[in-house]
């Protein structure tokens, strides 16, 4: 069974780290998944509008490399 959840997060890059939250569906996820375990992740709750670049996301004892570009978070294809 799969179910998206939300969890905090923290967005390293540019500028120094910011509190996020991160919504992902949780259940049984390819071996290549970034965090194991999740898919389809989303990144909301994030202040101030930080600049586009590139950042780490760090939830559940993982890094996951993110693109911000123009308020959008891209995950590379390697991270989902």
């Amino acid at each position: 069974m799969t179910q998206r959840v939300s969890f905090p997060g923290i967005l390293s890059g540019p500028g120094g780290e910011f509190p996020c939250t991160v919504s992902a569906i949780e259940g049984t996820a390819p071996i290549t998944s970034a965090v194991e375990g999740y898919t389809d992740y989303s990144i909301s709750d994030v202040s101030p509008e930080l600049p586009n670049g590139h950042y780490d996301l760090l939830a559940n004892g993982k890094a996951v490399p993110v693109i911000c570009h123009n308020g959008a978070w891209i995950f590379p294809e390697s991270s989902k």
